[in-house]
């Protein structure tokens, strides 16, 4: 049963001028439900209820009749074999994301131990926390070894730092406050730990379908998420490293159409009870496994750092633009946080690679020296890989953009209301200014409209619309490239970085951006005809494949698995002497 209740009759709250996960106030009304406001945060469309119930009402709708199935035994024993079926799907990924089943689980809002049981069955020791006496009692006389205590979990007083595993099946859409709550998550999990989260999705293709008659609309659902506000709010409570999937369950014909009958929709409940009158018995009670509204999401707790920007730069022949560009981004400051700027140097030709050595010494400057040449794309990934900040921004070794947007591109990371920050040198009035070379209008003119073509290009594959997707300006959580794997080396990773964060889930946020362009005669290392030619390739390649995000962190473990196998100090080995 969900997890934050008092029995006390109380007044509804107050209503909220402020949006729990960004911050913001531009709150806007949705729709009613059942006398209860829906409102949409506009900043980051956290979707909530405004006021909420009291809890006088909330408790009114958590009776003992608050679960399906449990009218009868048998109802009770199909819906707990579901849950269990589900629960075993839910450990599998779980442990496809943190590992082997080991250590401490803490699940909270495990209601009458379906889930706690199939863990403890898996190798965890177990500790469930639920609100409900007579849930918590049935679960404890269920478990081997594990216990469940009573009451919330603020009230269980657990240490700091302890469980390895932290669960929140269909719980945090019931709490009152979800970012408090997951602190307090944060709080009991050890270093590197992993929360797992199970709830409703407002980009579920039934929420897209039924819109305010999606069946997740109900008064003790509380807030309502997306995959990018799940995340920020991840963030903003302490997590990394977060993968949203799709919420699969394993569900019956009768389960769903119970459901149905409980929570009626038009159009679907009709539809479900006259298929319940056709449909064999047998097929009625086939489990099988089913997404509908919900979605699966993977976290760690993450280190408290302070917060701080990666700044890459790639850099390759830039010998009379690096000292000017370098010297302004070493005096930029950004109030509130670290910048560490990374620098990639390609082995230049024209002595960039000593003017990059003299900042060998800056306390802010990383330097890592590349043997030979092998493209922007493969220098930016080799600094990806050594960034440490919360925060990313893609700088090139010359003049073209101003470090003046650095202030409004990260402060819509930081806000919380965007992941993805593209800054658009089409943007305000001037929707030509892109390239205009003095002396060279012809030039100018067909690589605009080029740029046109692949812009539109990428809006048609990817159902997108945007206007310069091919910025340098690109700015992210570097939170957002977990679980994605990159392996273009020219200006092609420019289409990869924003299309595998596009198909990740992240929708790119423009702004406009000052930008001067350099011609061919001052530096510009574009190919007229190779690089279009590749991005013709990429944008096929990229169209027709899809990212899998969880096979990629599980081949990641495993490599470094193989390479801690492999750097161990070896035992000495016995020397067999004949004698």
């Amino acid at each position: 049963m969900p997890e934050p209740l008092s029995t006390n009759a109380t007044p509804r709250p107050a209503l909220r001028n402020q949006c729990t996960i960004c911050k913001s106030n531009r709150l806007y009304y949705a729709f009613s439900l059942k006398s209860h406001r829906v409102m949409r945060c506009e900043d980051c469309d956290l979707m909530f209820l405004n006021p909420q119930p009291s809890d006088q009402e909330l408790t009114a709708i958590y009776s003992a009749e608050y679960f399906l199935g449990h009218d009868s035994e048998e109802g009770r024993r199909n819906a707990s074999e579901l849950k269990r079926a589900t629960a075993r799907q839910y450990l599998t990924e779980i442990a496809r994301y943190n590992g082997a089943p080991s250590g401490h689980l803490l699940e909270v809002g495990c209601g009458e131990g379906d889930f706690l049981c199939e863990a403890e069955t898996a190798g965890y020791e177990v500790l469930g926390v639920e609100y409900s006496a007579a849930a918590s009692a049935t679960a404890s006389k269920r478990l081997q070894r594990g216990r469940v205590q009573q009451g919330e979990l603020t009230d269980a007083k657990l240490p700091d730092s302890h469980f390895g595993v932290c669960v929140l099946n269909d719980v945090i859409e019931h709490v009152r406050d979800p970012l408090a709550f997951l602190r307090e998550v944060h709080r009991v999990l050890r270093p590197g730990g992993a929360l797992f989260i199970a709830t409703p999705c407002l980009d579920s293709w039934s929420a897209r379908m039924l819109k305010e008659r999606w069946m997740e609309w109900k008064p003790e659902h509380l807030t309502y998420f997306d995959g990018d506000n799940i995340q920020t709010a991840l963030l903003n409570a302490g997590f990394q490293d977060v993968l949203v999937q799709p919420g699969w369950k394993i569900l019956s014909f009768d389960y769903v159409q119970a459901h149905f009958e409980r929570f009626p929709v038009p159009l679907f409940t009709p539809a479900l009870r006259l298929l319940g009158k056709i449909l064999p018995s047998s097929v009625k009670k086939k489990s099988r496994r089913i997404v509908a509204s919900g979605m699966m999401v993977f976290s760690r707790k993450a280190a408290d750092l302070p917060p701080r920007l990666s700044v890459i730069v790639p850099a390759y022949n830039e010998a009379s633009t690096f000292r000017p560009m370098m010297d302004a981004l070493i005096a930029k400051e950004i109030a509130g946080m670290e910048i560490e700027i990374i620098v990639i140097e390609s082995n230049s030709t024209d002595g960039t690679r000593e003017i990059v050595q003299q900042y060998a010494e800056h306390p802010r400057v990383k330097l890592i020296f590349e043997e030979k040449p092998c493209g922007k794309g493969h220098a930016v990934r080799t600094g990806l890989a050594a960034a440490t900040g919360a925060y990313v921004l893609i700088q090139d070794a010359d003049l073209e953009y101003d470090m003046e947007d650095y202030d409004s591109l990260v402060q819509e990371l930081v806000s919380g209301r965007h992941a993805f920050v593209l800054g658009s040198r089409h943007g305000g009035r001037n929707l030509w200014k892109m390239r205009q070379f003095t002396g060279q209008r012809s030039l100018s003119t067909f690589l605009n409209v080029g740029h046109w073509f692949f812009t539109t290009l990428v809006n048609v594959l990817f159902w997108k619309r945007l206007r310069d997707p091919f910025t340098m300006f690109k700015v992210f959580r570097r939170d957002c490239l977990y679980g994605l794997r990159f392996t273009c080396n020219r200006f092609d990773f420019d289409y990869e970085l924003l299309i595998r964060l596009m198909q990740k889930g992240y929708t790119p946020f423009e702004i406009p951006v000052n930008y001067r362009s350099r011609s061919f005669k001052e530096g510009k290392k574009v190919s007229m005809w190779r690089d279009p030619l590749n991005w013709l390739a990429a944008l096929v390649r990229l169209r027709f494949s899809k990212v899998d995000t969880m096979t990629e962190v599980e081949r990641t473990r495993a490599v470094k698995a193989a390479l801690r196998l492999d750097t161990a100090p070896q035992p000495p080995q016995e020397v067999l002497t004949n004698q």
